[in-house]
């Protein structure tokens, strides 16, 4: 007999099954679950990686990859929409504490430039760079206009912040709605529902 699948370095499936959520101390469980589960899955390997020379690609790889998946349990769906990536990416960058530095065009030169680039070319596209100085703010326009420069350590801590306040709003019960949401993402990573 196999062994259950793996949902985070401390939990599989049968854990997150076994879980009665008419319980609010279950519910606190169930969030640890998903806790355990980016913080193994990504967090902690980023920051096993950040500190080495030439991480910025592989950091903001992961970090876009986060971002999907993190929008995927604000909406409650098993997985981005097909031809939906750009507008869940934008969605997450413009209504979440990103917003304080990105508009939807922003945004959008991020999805293209950097994620799109770095996922789908290995690079950064058109005058866009990635760099850690200090003096460099979180996100600003390339001298040309045409492109970005991204502190990928701004924008990594950015995210980890973001990930916390989800984590804080999934842990108070009167969010019930967003609760539902991300247990309904997580019941797909379970196979315990398929699609939406």
């Amino acid at each position: 007999m196999s062994e259950p699948m793996r949902i985070s370095p401390k939990y599989n499936v049968e854990h997150w099954k076994a879980l009665d959520f008419s319980k609010e101390d279950v519910w606190q469980k169930a969030i640890d679950i998903f806790e355990d589960r980016i913080r193994g899955r990504f967090l902690n390997i980023i920051d096993a990686i950040e500190s080495r020379e030439h991480a910025g690609f592989a950091v903001l790889a992961l970090d876009c990859l986060l971002i999907e998946t993190l929008q995927q349990f604000r909406e409650g769906k098993s997985e981005t929409p097909s031809r939906k990536s750009e507008e869940y990416f934008i969605r997450f960058l413009t209504e979440t504490s990103f917003k304080q530095f990105f508009d939807s065009r922003i945004a959008r030169m991020f999805y293209y430039q950097i994620r799109c680039g770095i996922l789908h070319q290995a690079e950064v596209k058109e005058s866009s760079l990635v760099l850690i100085q200090k003096e460099t703010p979180l996100v600003s326009k390339t001298d040309d206009r045409k492109g970005l420069v991204i502190n990928r350590k701004l924008f990594h801590k950015q995210l980890v912040n973001e990930f916390e306040k989800y984590l804080s709003l999934l842990r108070d019960s009167s969010n019930s709605e967003l609760r539902h949401k991300f247990k309904k993402k997580m019941d797909y990573i379970c196979r315990i529902t398929i699609g939406d």
